[in-house]
C-alpha cells in the first residue's frame, strides 16, 4: 500500500525526521514490563532490632514484585553507601562490610506495576545503639504532585484532540484539509511526554520538583511509563505523516494511531495491580480508545454547528451511541476489577472521585441525549436557533470534558485499597497468662503509618505488677505467610513496656508470643492469637 504513495517521504521536512528520531531514541528506552504496587510486609532484620554480628544483607518482603530504584545504608554519623539490590517480592539488599558496632539506616525505594514509589527505611542495632540522626523522609512536594497531575491532564487531552480529531475527520469528514504543521506538533508531543516521564523519575526518586539531569529518565526507562510515552509519541508520529486524502493509508494511519494511544494507558495505573490484570489492560484499551474520539470529535463538531454541514454531523450522530455505550461499559469493569468492595466507596480517596467522575459523565450523558434526539436533525435542515443552542451544548461537552480527564488523572494519587476515610481502628487489647506471669497487650493502631504500638503490662497471678529483667514480642500471620518478626520491648515512660511498627493493623489473623525473662533462672512464654 505505501508504494502506491512513495513520494510521502520526500515532503518530510528536516525538522519532522529529527522529532522521527527523538521518538525512535525514546522508544529504545522502552522495558519489556512492568513492576508492581506493594507494601512492605516484614523485614530482616526487622525494624529497632539489636543483632549481634552485621547480617551479610537485609531482606525486605513485600506485598507484590517491586523494583528498585534506591537502596543505601547509613552507618553512624557516616555518608551513605548506595546497596546492590534484588528485584521481586523479596528484596535482598547485600550490605558490603562488617559494621563494627552501633546504629545502621537502611533506606529504601522501590516502585510498584501502577507507577506509585514507596520508600522507608528499616533501623538496626550491632552490639547496642549508637547517637545518630533520624532517617531522611523522601520529599512529597505538593508542587511535583500538582505539575504531574497537570501534565498527565494536558497529556490526555492533547492526544485527544490530536488523535481523536484526526480520526473524526479522516472517517467522518473526509473531504476537510488538515493544515496543521506536523513538526510543531510533534515537538509539543516530545516536550509533553518527556516532561510527564521526567516527572515520574523525580517522584520515584523522592527528589520533589527539582532538576536532577539525565538519572529521572533513566529510573523510569525501567518502567511501564516509558512504554506509554513511547506509544503516545508513535501515535503522534503517526497521524502526523503527510498523506493525501487519495492515499490508501489515508484513514488506516488515524486507526493505527488511536490503537497506538489507547494502548498506552494499559501500562500504568491501578489495572496493573488486579487479580486479572489482561481483563482491567483490555477495558481500559476500549475505555481509552472511546475516550480519545469522543473527546476529539468535539471541537471539530463545534466548527461544523457554525458551517451548515449536515453529513458530519448526522454521521456523528449515528456512529457516537456504541462507541458511548463501550465508553461507560468499560468504564463500570474496571471500577468493578479495582474496587475492593462497594462499601469501601465513600472510604477511599479513589471511591470519592469515581463519585465525582460518574456524576459528570451523567451530565454528559444527559447533554448527548439531548444533542441526538433534539438538536443535530433541527440543525442540520439549516434551524439558526438549534445551531445556536447545538453550539452551547458542544461547548458544554468540552468542559465536562476537561473536568472528567482532570477529576481521573486525580487517580494517580490514590488506590483503591487506601481507605483515607474510614474510621479511625480503635485500641484493641488482650490478656496473656501462664502459672507464674500474665501479660496485659494492648494494641493502639497508627493510621497514618497503617502500623500498630504494642503496650504491655506484667502482672503475677495476684494481680501484683512485676518488673521483668527484659521481654521479648514475636508476632506473626499465618494466613497472610507473614513469619515470625521479633521485637524488643523496652520500658517506657508510663512504667509499662512497649514496642512499636507492628504491622497489625487490622489484629485478624494475627499470633503472638511474649518471651518473659523473670530473673536470671526464670524464663516464660505467653502465646495467644489476636482476636478482634
Amino acid at each position: 500500500m505505501w508504494l502506491r504513495n512513495r513520494n510521502w517521504a520526500t515532503r518530510l521536512s528536516f525538522k519532522n525526521a529529527a522529532c522521527a528520531l527523538l521518538v525512535a531514541g525514546m522508544g529504545f528506552l522502552a522495558p519489556s514490563g512492568a513492576y508492581a504496587h506493594a507494601v512492605l510486609l516484614n523485614a530482616s532484620p526487622a525494624n529497632d532490632a539489636v543483632v549481634e554480628a552485621t547480617p551479610a544483607n537485609v531482606q525486605l518482603r513485600f506485598s507484590e514484585p517491586v523494583s528498585v530504584v534506591r537502596a543505601s545504608i547509613k552507618i553512624g554519623e557516616g555518608n551513605s553507601i548506595d546497596l546492590p539490590a534484588t528485584s521481586g517480592s523479596e528484596v535482598d539488599l547485600a550490605i558490603p562490610r562488617p559494621i563494627s558496632s552501633g546504629t545502621a539506616i537502611v533506606s529504601y525505594r522501590v516502585v510498584s506495576e501502577d507507577g506509585h514509589p514507596v520508600g522507608g527505611s528499616i533501623v538496626f542495632h550491632v552490639g547496642a545503639p549508637s547517637a545518630i540522626s533520624a532517617p531522611a523522609v523522601a520529599d512529597t512536594s505538593v508542587l511535583l504532585q500538582g505539575a504531574i497531575w497537570s501534565i498527565h491532564t494536558v497529556s490526555i487531552l492533547y492526544l485527544a484532540v490530536l488523535i481523536g480529531g484526526t480520526l473524526f475527520t479522516r472517517w467522518l469528514y473526509p473531504a476537510k484539509s488538515l493544515t496543521r504543521r506536523a513538526d510543531l506538533v510533534i515537538v509539543l508531543g516530545v516536550l509533553l511526554f518527556s516532561s510527564g516521564v521526567y516527572l515520574q523519575g523525580l517522584d520515584e526518586m523522592g527528589l520533589g520538583l527539582a532538576f536532577a539531569g539525565l538519572e529521572p529518565l533513566l529510573v523510569v526507562s525501567r518502567s511501564g511509563a516509558a512504554i506509554a510515552a513511547g506509544l503516545a509519541l508513535v501515535a503522534v508520529l503517526l497521524v502526523s505523516i503527510p498523506v493525501g486524502r487519495a492515499s490508501p493509508a489515508y484513514l488506516p494511519l488515524a486507526v493505527l494511531a488511536m490503537g497506538a494511544a489507547s494502548a498506552s494507558f494499559a501500562f500504568t495505573g491501578h489495572c496493573n495491580v488486579v487479580a486479572t490484570p489482561w481483563l482491567a489492560r483490555a477495558c481500559i484499551v476500549l475505555h481509552g480508545a472511546t475516550l480519545l474520539f469522543w473527546i476529539g470529535s468535539l471541537p471539530p463538531l463545534w466548527r461544523l454547528s457554525r458551517t451548515g454541514l449536515t453529513d458530519p454531523l448526522a454521521g456523528f450522530s449515528r456512529v457516537i451511541p456504541l462507541p458511548f455505550f463501550v465508553l461507560l461499559m468499560a468504564g463500570a469493569a474496571l471500577a468493578w476489577l479495582e474496587l475492593p468492595g462497594v462499601q469501601t466507596i465513600p472510604l477511599s480517596l479513589y471511591g470519592r472521585l469515581l463519585v465525582l467522575k460518574v456524576a459528570l459523565v451523567g451530565i454528559l450523558c444527559a447533554l448527548a441525549i439531548y444533542n441526538r434526539f433534539w438538536l443535530t436533525r433541527p440543525a442540520a435542515a439549516g434551524d439558526q436557533t438549534a445551531c445556536r443552542k447545538l453550539r452551547r451544548s458542544i461547548a458544554a461537552e468540552v468542559a465536562l470534558a476537561v473536568a472528567i480527564v482532570a477529576t481521573a488523572s486525580l487517580w494517580r494519587f490514590a488506590g483503591p485499597d487506601q481507605l483515607q476515610y474510614a474510621a479511625r481502628p480503635q485500641a484493641f487489647s488482650i490478656h496473656l497468662h501462664s502459672g507464674e506471669v500474665m501479660a496485659q497487650l494492648k494494641l493502639v493502631p497508627d493510621q497514618a503509618a497503617g502500623t500498630a504500638k504494642a503496650e504491655v503490662d506484667f502482672l503475677t497471678p495476684d494481680f501484683d505488677p512485676i518488673d521483668p529483667q527484659g521481654a521479648t514480642l514475636r508476632a506473626w500471620n499465618p494466613d497472610a505467610g507473614v513469619e515470625p518478626i521479633k521485637y524488643d520491648l523496652k520500658k517506657s515512660s508510663k512504667g509499662g513496656w512497649e514496642a512499636s511498627g507492628l504491622p497489625t493493623f487490622d489484629p485478624t489473623g494475627w499470633k503472638v508470643d511474649i518471651e518473659v525473662l523473670i530473673d536470671d533462672f526464670t524464663m516464660k512464654h505467653l502465646e495467644g492469637e489476636l482476636r478482634p
